[in-house]
C-alpha cells in the first residue's frame, strides 16, 4: 500500500494563510500606488514617490536654515515652479500628510480585515 506524505497536505489554514499574505500584499502594493501618484500644491502635481520625498524634505530643510533662499522646484508636468520658503514648507507638509494618509488608508484596510471583512483595497485612498 502506498504511503501517503501529510508533510505535503495543504491544509484550509494554510491556504487560509497563504490567502491573507496574499491580501496584505495587496494593500501594500495599493498603498505604495497611491502614495507615489503625487499630490496637488497650488494647483500645480508634486511628485511623492520616496526620493521626492527626500528631496522636498531637504529642500525643506534649505528654507528653514535660509528663509530667503528660492528653490527651483520641478512638478510633475515637468515645469519648473519658483518656491519660496513659505511655499517649500506647505509643498512638504501637503506630501507628508498625503503619506501619512496612504498609511492611515492602508491600516483601516487591515483592521477590517483582521476583524473579518473583505475589504475593497481600490476605493478611499487618497489622491
Amino acid at each position: 500500500m502506498p504511503k501517503i506524505d501529510f508533510a505535503a497536505v495543504i491544509t484550509a489554514d494554510d491556504k487560509a494563510s497563504a490567502a491573507a499574505v496574499a491580501l496584505r500584499e495587496r494593500i501594500r502594493q495599493r498603498r505604495d500606488r497611491a502614495m507615489n501618484a503625487g499630490v496637488r500644491v497650488g494647483g500645480r502635481l508634486i511628485h511623492t514617490d520616496d526620493i521626492s520625498q527626500q528631496r522636498i524634505l531637504g529642500a525643506a530643510v534649505a528654507v528653514m536654515r535660509d528663509p530667503s533662499l528660492v528653490i527651483n522646484w520641478k512638478t510633475a508636468d515637468g515645469a519648473f515652479v519658483p518656491l519660496d520658503a513659505g511655499a517649500v514648507l506647505a509643498a512638504a507638509d501637503a506630501v507628508r500628510a498625503h503619506v501619512q494618509s496612504c498609511y492611515e488608508r492602508e491600516a483601516v484596510m487591515l483592521a477590517a480585515f483582521n476583524a473579518g471583512g473583505e475589504p475593497n483595497i481600490e476605493v478611499g485612498w487618497p489622491g
